[in-house]
This record gives C-alpha cells, sequence and structure tokens, in this order.
C-alpha cells in the first residue's frame, strides 16, 4: 500500500510538537470532560491532533472525535487535502440522516 504524500507524518509534527499527555487525557477523558478540554483549544490545534491521531490505529476514534469539531478547512490545512477531506467527512458519517 503507498503511503500518500498528503498525510502528515511524525516528522513533519515535530516542528510543532503535541504533548502526549494531552492526547493521553483526551484518550482517556469522558464526554463532559473532553468537551471541557477541547473547549480552550485553538481550532487548528484540534484539527492538528486528529491529523496526528490519524496515523496510529489505536487513536482513530479520537482523531474522528476531534475531527468532528473541525471545520472542512481546517481539517485540510492541518492534514493536507486528501486526509483532511477523509477526516472530515468520517468524523460527520452517520451524523446526518
Amino acid at each position: 500500500m503507498a503511503s500518500t504524500p498528503l498525510r502528515p507524518m511524525a516528522a513533519s509534527l515535530a516542528k510543532y510538537p503535541i504533548p502526549i499527555e494531552l492526547i493521553a487525557a483526551l484518550y482517556r477523558a469522558s464526554e463532559g470532560e473532553f468537551g471541557r478540554l477541547v473547549s480552550t483549544m485553538p481550532e487548528y490545534g484540534r484539527a492538528r491532533i486528529a491529523a496526528y491521531c490519524t496515523e496510529r490505529e489505536r487513536l482513530q476514534p479520537l482523531a474522528l472525535k476531534l475531527a468532528s469539531t473541525c471545520e472542512e478547512a481546517t481539517l485540510i490545512k492541518a492534514a493536507g487535502a486528501e486526509t483532511g477531506a477523509d477526516l472530515f467527512a468520517q468524523s460527520r458519517a452517520g451524523l446526518e440522516h
């Protein structure tokens, strides 16, 4: 399976490190705690963490949960065109009836 150059890699995110403690707190948070944690974060920060989490299978649910709080344009800016659009669509799948 060929990797896409539009998908951010850990090396590219090293320029703007994401504290592992924050990811752990978001991963373990209840709905109320999650809402409280993300309410103080800028949208682009949430989108970057979502992009980072897409690279780790066990963090996929967290990626989608964070992506659901972001606009599509922000996800595309943070994750690249293909990955950002996929994150946006997947995070909203099943929400529209």
